[in-house]
C-alpha cells in the first residue's frame, strides 16, 4: 500500500515557511536528537524501514528510509556522503536526519515523528565512545584490539608481512576498521568490513609515511602521506588526487594527524622526538601550517600515538612505550590507559564498536 504523501519529510520550502517567528522558543521546545531505534519507529512508519526506498508522486520525489526531499537532503548536507539518501546509508541518513530534527524539530515529520516520540527522545543515536588501542603483529600480520583499558575486542588477519597498518572509518562513519600500506609499491589498501577490499589507491613517493584522516569532516576518511624529506603533509578527499599540501614540521619530526579542534575534521600535526613535543595545527590549508597548539608529553623513544581518550569528541595526543608495551593518553593530566601488546608490535588506535 502506498503512503499518503502528507507523511514524507517535508520539503525545505515548507520548512523556511513554518521557522518563521519565535524560533528562540521553538528551539527551546524541539529535540535535537534521537535514538537509533525511535529513528527505526519513523522509518518503519515512512517507508516501511526500507532504507532504499524511492516514492515519487505527482509534484515530488522522496528517497531513504526518512523519506528526504532532494531540497531538504542537500540542504542539509547529504551531498557529503551520497547524490540522494536512498543511496547513503542507514547511518549517513540518520545523521543528516538529526541535523533537520535539531532545526524543525518532529514536525519534519508530522505524520510520524509525534506517534513514535520522536520530539520526548533526546538519546544521541551514535554517541562518541573513548578510543580503543590495539597492536599490528607482523609475524602474523594480525591486527589484534582492545578497549582502552586493555580487554580484548577482536583480530583480524589482513595484509603482508611488510605492510604498514592503518586504520580508519573509510566507507563514512562508523566504526574504524583495518587497511595496509605496502611502501614498496606505494599501495593502499582499505576494507569497510576488516576482510575484503574497499579501496585500493597509489599514492605517494617511496620513504612516505601513509595516513588516513576525515580531511573535510565528511564523516568519510581518506588517504595521504606525510614527505619527511620536504616535511610537507599531502592530503586526498578522494584516495587519487591531493587537495591540500601542508607543510609543517622538521626534518626527522613524526607526523600525526586527528581531530585536534573537535570540528569532526582531522588536521596535521607533528611530534618532536628530542624535546617529546607534539605541535598540532586546528587546519588544513594549502602552504605552512599555523602551530595552534603544544603539548609536552612522553618520553625518550616513546611513539606518538592520538585518540579520544575520554570519549568526548575530540582527539588527544598519547604515546605508546615500546620498552614496556605501554599505552599513555594526555588525559587528566597524563593516564596510563593499558599494557598491551608484545615486543615488536606497532601500536594502533581505533574505535572498534
Amino acid at each position: 500500500m502506498s503512503m499518503s504523501t502528507s507523511k514524507r519529510l517535508i520539503n525545505l520550502a515548507a520548512a523556511l515557511t513554518v521557522t518563521m517567528g519565535p524560533l528562540s522558543l521553538l528551539a527551546a521546545q524541539q529535540a535535537s536528537a534521537a535514538s537509533v531505534a525511535t529513528w527505526d519507529k519513523v522509518a518503519q512508519c515512512e517507508s516501511s524501514g526500507d532504507w532504499t526506498n524511492v516514492h515519487h508522486t505527482s509534484t515530488t520525489t522522496y528517497y531513504g528510509g526518512l523519506q528526504f526531499d532532494a531540497a531538504t537532503w542537500n540542504a542539509y548536507g547529504g551531498q557529503q556522503y551520497a547524490p540522494y539518501a536512498n543511496q547513503a546509508t542507514k547511518m549517513q541518513q540518520i545523521l543528516i536526519a538529526e541535523k533537520v530534527l535539531a532545526v524543525q524539530g518532529e514536525r519534519a515529520w508530522p505524520h510520524c515523528g509525534p506517534p513514535v516520540g520522536l520530539g520526548a527522545d533526546h538519546a544521541t543515536p551514535y554517541p562518541a565512545t573513548p578510543s580503543g588501542i590495539g597492536v599490528y603483529r607482523k609475524a602474523d600480520r594480525t591486527f589484534y584490539v582492545a578497549d582502552r583499558n586493555g580487554a580484548d575486542v577482536g583480530r583480524n588477519a589482513y595484509g603482508n608481512a611488510d605492510d604498514m597498518p592503518l586504520v580508519g572509518h573509510f566507507a563514512g562513519p562508523g566504526r574504524d576498521t583495518v587497511g595496509v600500506y605496502r611502501p614498496e609499491t606505494q599501495e593502499f589498501f582499505l576494507t569497510s568490513d576488516n576482510t575484503n577490499l574497499y579501496s585500493y589507491s597509489v599514492f605517494g613517493n617511496k620513504d612516505d609515511v601513509p595516513l588516513v584522516g576525515d580531511w573535510d569532516g565528511t564523516g568519510k576518511q581518506t588517504i595521504g602521506v606525510y614527505r619527511p624529506s620536504e616535511g610537507a603533509f599531502y592530503l586526498t578527499v578522494d584516495n587519487l588526487t591531493p587537495k591540500y599540501r601542508v607543510a609543517f614540521g622538521n626534518p626527522n619530526w613524526k607526523p600525526v594527524v586527528g581531530n585536534w579542534s573537535g570540528t569532526g575534521k582531522d588536521t596535521v600535526g607533528v611530534y618532536d622526538p628530542d624535546t617529546q613535543t607534539f605541535h598540532l595545527s586546528y587546519a588544513n590549508v594549502n602552504g605552512p601550517a599555523n602551530d595552534d597548539q603544544k603539548v609536552s608529553f612522553g618520553n625518550p623513544d616513546d611513539v606518538p600515538i592520538k585518540g579520544d581518550w575520554d570519549g568526548s569528541g575530540t582527539d588527544k595526543v598519547g604515546v605508546y612505550r615500546p620498552s614496556t608495551q605501554e599505552f599513555f593518553g594526555a588525559v587528566n593530566g597524563g593516564q596510563l590507559l593499558a599494557k598491551y601488546g608484545n615486543p615488536g608490535d606497532k601500536p594502533i588506535t581505533g574505535h572498534w564498536k
